[in-house]
Protein backbone atom coordinates (compact mmCIF):
# COMPACT_ATOMS: atom_id res chain seq x y z
CA UNK A 1 0.00 0.00 0.00
CA UNK A 2 1.27 3.50 -0.83
CA UNK A 3 0.41 6.91 0.71
CA UNK A 4 -2.52 7.50 -1.66
CA UNK A 5 -3.96 4.08 -0.83
CA UNK A 6 -3.53 4.80 2.88
CA UNK A 7 -5.37 8.12 2.52
CA UNK A 8 -8.20 6.29 0.73
CA UNK A 9 -8.30 3.75 3.55
CA UNK A 10 -8.69 6.55 6.10
CA UNK A 11 -11.40 8.24 4.00
CA UNK A 12 -13.33 4.96 3.78
CA UNK A 13 -13.52 4.73 7.58
CA UNK A 14 -10.58 2.36 8.11
CA UNK A 15 -12.20 -0.88 6.89
CA UNK A 16 -10.97 -4.08 8.54
CA UNK A 17 -10.41 -5.85 5.21
CA UNK A 18 -7.30 -3.78 4.44
CA UNK A 19 -6.33 -2.76 7.98
CA UNK A 20 -3.24 -5.03 8.14
CA UNK A 21 -1.72 -3.53 4.99
CA UNK A 22 -2.56 0.02 6.15
CA UNK A 23 -0.98 -0.49 9.57
CA UNK A 24 2.13 -1.99 7.95
CA UNK A 25 2.43 1.07 5.69
CA UNK A 26 1.87 3.46 8.65
CA UNK A 27 4.67 1.71 10.56
CA UNK A 28 7.09 2.47 7.72
CA UNK A 29 5.84 6.00 6.78
CA UNK A 30 6.08 8.86 9.28
CA UNK A 31 3.52 11.04 7.47
CA UNK A 32 0.90 8.28 7.31
CA UNK A 33 1.56 7.32 10.96
CA UNK A 34 0.81 10.92 11.97
CA UNK A 35 -2.39 10.88 9.85
CA UNK A 36 -3.46 7.63 11.54
CA UNK A 37 -2.84 9.14 15.00
CA UNK A 38 -4.91 12.25 14.09
CA UNK A 39 -7.74 10.03 12.84
CA UNK A 40 -7.71 8.07 16.10
CA UNK A 41 -7.81 11.30 18.16
CA UNK A 42 -10.78 12.55 16.11
CA UNK A 43 -12.62 9.22 16.45
CA UNK A 44 -12.05 9.24 20.24
CA UNK A 45 -13.36 12.82 20.51
CA UNK A 46 -16.45 12.00 18.50
CA UNK A 47 -17.12 8.90 20.59
CA UNK A 48 -16.82 10.92 23.80
CA UNK A 49 -19.37 13.53 22.72
CA UNK A 50 -21.82 11.26 20.92
CA UNK A 51 -25.29 11.57 22.38
CA UNK A 52 -28.64 10.03 21.70
CA UNK A 53 -31.42 12.11 20.23
CA UNK A 54 -34.00 13.55 22.64
CA UNK A 55 -37.32 11.77 22.97
CA UNK A 56 -39.62 12.48 20.03
CA UNK A 57 -36.89 14.15 17.97
CA UNK A 58 -37.22 11.78 15.01
CA UNK A 59 -40.99 12.18 14.91
CA UNK A 60 -40.76 15.99 14.98
CA UNK A 61 -38.19 16.01 12.17
CA UNK A 62 -40.27 13.67 10.01
CA UNK A 63 -43.43 15.77 10.60
CA UNK A 64 -41.48 18.86 9.55
CA UNK A 65 -40.31 17.10 6.38
CA UNK A 66 -43.88 16.01 5.59
CA UNK A 67 -45.20 19.58 6.11
CA UNK A 68 -42.49 20.97 3.84
CA UNK A 69 -43.39 18.42 1.15
CA UNK A 70 -47.11 19.26 1.41
CA UNK A 71 -46.28 22.96 1.13
CA UNK A 72 -44.35 22.26 -2.08
CA UNK A 73 -47.25 20.17 -3.42
CA UNK A 74 -49.74 22.90 -2.49
CA UNK A 75 -47.92 25.27 -4.83
CA UNK A 76 -48.98 23.05 -7.73
CA UNK A 77 -52.56 22.72 -6.57
CA UNK A 78 -53.29 26.22 -5.29
CA UNK A 79 -53.11 28.60 -8.25
CA UNK A 80 -52.28 31.67 -6.16
CA UNK A 81 -48.95 30.14 -5.21
CA UNK A 82 -47.95 29.57 -8.84
CA UNK A 83 -45.97 32.14 -10.84
CA UNK A 84 -48.00 34.27 -13.25
CA UNK A 85 -46.60 32.57 -16.35
CA UNK A 86 -47.70 29.11 -15.12
CA UNK A 87 -51.21 30.40 -14.38
CA UNK A 88 -51.32 32.00 -17.83
CA UNK A 89 -50.16 28.80 -19.53
CA UNK A 90 -52.93 26.85 -17.79
CA UNK A 91 -55.71 29.06 -19.11
CA UNK A 92 -57.97 27.52 -21.79
CA UNK A 93 -57.49 30.64 -23.92
CA UNK A 94 -53.75 29.92 -23.99
CA UNK A 95 -54.35 26.38 -25.22
CA UNK A 96 -56.77 27.64 -27.85
CA UNK A 97 -54.42 30.34 -29.07
CA UNK A 98 -51.50 27.89 -29.20
CA UNK A 99 -53.62 25.45 -31.19
CA UNK A 100 -54.76 28.13 -33.60
CA UNK A 101 -51.25 29.52 -33.90
CA UNK A 102 -49.94 26.05 -34.71
CA UNK A 103 -52.69 25.56 -37.27
CA UNK A 104 -51.88 28.88 -38.94
CA UNK A 105 -48.14 28.16 -38.93
CA UNK A 106 -48.48 24.65 -40.36
CA UNK A 107 -51.40 25.22 -42.72
CA UNK A 108 -50.62 28.72 -43.96
CA UNK A 109 -50.83 27.85 -47.70
CA UNK A 110 -54.13 26.05 -47.19
CA UNK A 111 -55.55 28.93 -45.15
CA UNK A 112 -54.37 31.47 -47.75
CA UNK A 113 -56.19 29.50 -50.46
CA UNK A 114 -59.26 29.34 -48.22
CA UNK A 115 -59.27 33.13 -47.80
CA UNK A 116 -58.82 33.65 -51.54
CA UNK A 117 -61.64 31.24 -52.30
CA UNK A 118 -63.88 32.89 -49.72
CA UNK A 119 -63.26 36.35 -51.15
CA UNK A 120 -64.06 35.10 -54.67
CA UNK A 121 -67.22 33.42 -53.41
CA UNK A 122 -68.40 36.58 -51.70
CA UNK A 123 -67.72 38.66 -54.80
CA UNK A 124 -69.83 36.68 -57.26
CA UNK A 125 -73.07 34.81 -57.83
CA UNK A 126 -71.76 31.90 -55.78
CA UNK A 127 -73.00 33.71 -52.66
CA UNK A 128 -76.60 33.13 -53.68
CA UNK A 129 -75.91 29.44 -54.21
CA UNK A 130 -74.18 29.32 -50.83
CA UNK A 131 -77.14 30.94 -49.10
CA UNK A 132 -79.49 28.42 -50.73
CA UNK A 133 -77.36 25.61 -49.38
CA UNK A 134 -77.59 27.14 -45.93
CA UNK A 135 -81.39 27.29 -46.18
CA UNK A 136 -81.54 23.53 -46.70
CA UNK A 137 -78.76 22.25 -44.47
CA UNK A 138 -77.36 18.81 -44.93
CA UNK A 139 -75.02 18.13 -42.09
CA UNK A 140 -72.42 15.62 -43.04
CA UNK A 141 -69.32 15.08 -41.02
CA UNK A 142 -66.18 14.72 -43.11
CA UNK A 143 -63.84 12.59 -41.00
CA UNK A 144 -61.20 12.56 -43.72
CA UNK A 145 -60.00 15.84 -42.26
CA UNK A 146 -58.88 13.96 -39.14
CA UNK A 147 -56.54 11.82 -41.25
CA UNK A 148 -54.41 14.88 -42.00
CA UNK A 149 -51.31 14.74 -39.78
CA UNK A 150 -51.24 18.53 -39.41
CA UNK A 151 -54.76 18.56 -37.99
CA UNK A 152 -53.89 15.73 -35.60
CA UNK A 153 -50.75 17.59 -34.50
CA UNK A 154 -52.83 20.74 -33.93
CA UNK A 155 -55.28 18.80 -31.75
CA UNK A 156 -52.40 17.26 -29.81
CA UNK A 157 -50.82 20.66 -29.21
CA UNK A 158 -54.13 22.14 -28.15
CA UNK A 159 -54.71 19.24 -25.73
CA UNK A 160 -51.29 19.33 -24.04
CA UNK A 161 -52.19 21.86 -21.30
CA UNK A 162 -55.41 20.00 -20.55
CA UNK A 163 -53.56 16.68 -20.36
CA UNK A 164 -50.91 18.23 -18.11
CA UNK A 165 -53.43 19.60 -15.63
CA UNK A 166 -55.51 16.41 -15.67
CA UNK A 167 -52.43 14.28 -15.05
CA UNK A 168 -51.34 16.55 -12.22
CA UNK A 169 -54.80 16.38 -10.63
CA UNK A 170 -54.86 12.57 -10.85
CA UNK A 171 -51.34 12.38 -9.44
CA UNK A 172 -52.22 14.54 -6.44
CA UNK A 173 -55.53 12.78 -5.92
CA UNK A 174 -54.02 9.30 -5.96
CA UNK A 175 -50.70 9.93 -4.24
CA UNK A 176 -51.61 12.24 -1.36
CA UNK A 177 -49.12 11.40 1.42
CA UNK A 178 -51.33 12.55 4.34
CA UNK A 179 -51.47 10.32 7.41
CA UNK A 180 -54.61 8.26 7.87
CA UNK A 181 -56.19 10.52 10.51
CA UNK A 182 -55.36 13.85 8.82
CA UNK A 183 -58.23 15.91 7.42
CA UNK A 184 -58.35 17.01 3.80
CA UNK A 185 -58.56 20.72 2.94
Amino acid sequence: MDCAGFADWLDQGMPEATAVAAHAHAAACVRCAAALERARVIDAALARYAATAPAGFTGRVMESVARARLTRLAAWVEPDLLPWWVRAAAEPATALSLGLGALVAWQYPLLARLVATASQALAGPAVADFLQRLAAPRFTLDLALLADPYVVAGFVLAGLPLAWWAGLAVYHWSGDPRPVGAARR
